[in-house]
């Protein structure tokens, strides 16, 4: 009976790890056949990596005076009226992964706004505009860094007088400042892939007027690292496809055969022990038999439960006869008693079949 366990062990083992097999089979023919339809989609390529920068450095030059040291030109803020003139310095540098063609074009504008107060709000009421540098267009080709540096001095008392006869004259306590623009665009082409991109900003630099403390502020300084991308359109790749249902056809037989072998080998393990626990409980009144029992001139009673055949042992006192009718499928427990047959038979209870 131990061999019929193990054997039966043995078998429940191999039909598991085919019906797990089959399985993972399955789940792997569906996700390509998946990856073979969602081939058809946008991918997107990196065409050219490129960073761009650009800052503002700012010089002031001081008139003669016992507060500050003339060589101290970076604070950012400093008494106006200590001062002789300004410069600024924008720079701009661009550098890309490739060889580029550029068209760069810059200006540079500096603007005299003044400003009221009404609810809370600053209100611009008069601007007025000066060119410093019109705009200048520059090639650059088979490059892969472009860079320009462009500086601009004025003198901030003339602009610091402007302020105050707008504000003596209009009769309006405004609050004045100078911003100078300079602005950039930057066109880029890769001949290589025929792609074109673009680098456009603009650089701030805002000073205050009419103020005993005057402020110095840069706007919109940049540390940029971008990429430019190419769309590629991927089609249904139809060999994983194809691949992937013939795997899915094959699996879904497979799965079928060895589910079947494993709720087959299932009932057979519990035929195996219910079997053992009757030999085993029961074994001093059952006699096991290798030859088939002949019924032909017998009246054949069919018992369905195994106590009852138990209890018939007890009252006529005859051994019950165990044969194995079909191995390790039906077994029979048989009581003779002159021209009738006691039977129960046990044997495999299969699920499928309901």
């Amino acid at each position: 009976m131990k061999n019929k366990e193990k054997e039966v062990l043995k078998k429940t083992i191999i039909r598991s790890l085919l019906l797990l097999t089959s399985i993972f089979s399955l789940i792997f023919g569906m996700l390509i056949t998946i990856e073979g339809i969602t081939s058809n989609k946008e991918v997107k390529e990196v065409v050219v990596n490129y960073e761009s920068n650009g800052n503002i450095d700012y010089q002031i030059n001081l008139k003669e005076n016992d507060f500050y040291n003339i060589e101290d030109t970076n604070n950012k803020n400093i008494i106006s009226k200590y001062i002789e003139d300004i410069n600024l310095r924008f720079n701009y540098e661009f550098s890309s992964s490739k060889m580029l063609n550029s068209k760069l074009k810059y200006s540079l504008t500096l603007y005299l706004i003044s400003e009221y107060t009404i609810n809370n709000t600053k209100e611009e009421i008069w601007k007025q505009e000066y060119e410093l540098i019109p705009e200048i267009e520059e090639l650059k080709n088979n490059s892969s860094i472009v860079k320009i540096s462009k500086d601009v001095t004025f003198n901030y008392d003339e602009y610091n007088e402007v302020a105050k006869k707008i504000r003596s004259e209009s009769g309006v306590l405004t609050d004045s400042y100078i911003k100078v623009e300079f602005n950039i665009n930057n066109d880029l082409n890769y001949l290589e892939k025929d792609a074109t991109f673009n680098d456009e900003h603009t650089l701030i630099a805002k000073i205050s007027l009419l103020e005993n403390i005057a402020s110095f502020e840069k706007i919109n300084e940049f540390n940029n690292k971008e990429a430019m991308y190419n769309t590629i359109d991927k089609n249904t790749n139809y060999v994983l496809l194809l691949t992937g249902i013939c795997l899915l056809i094959v699996s879904f037989l497979f799965l079928g055969t060895s589910l079947k072998m494993f709720l087959n080998t299932s009932a057979e393990s519990k035929y195996i022990i219910a079997q053992n626990k009757i030999l085993k409980r029961y074994g001093d009144v059952i006699a096991e038999t290798s030859t088939k029992p002949d019924f032909k001139e017998s009246n054949i009673i069919e018992i369905t439960n195994f106590i009852d055949i138990v209890n018939i042992e007890d009252e006529l006192r005859i051994p019950i006869l165990f044969y194995e009718n079909i191995k390790g499928k039906e077994s029979w427990f048989i009581i003779i008693n002159n021209d009738k047959v006691y039977r129960y038979i046990l044997k495999i209870e299969r699920k499928e079949k309901k």
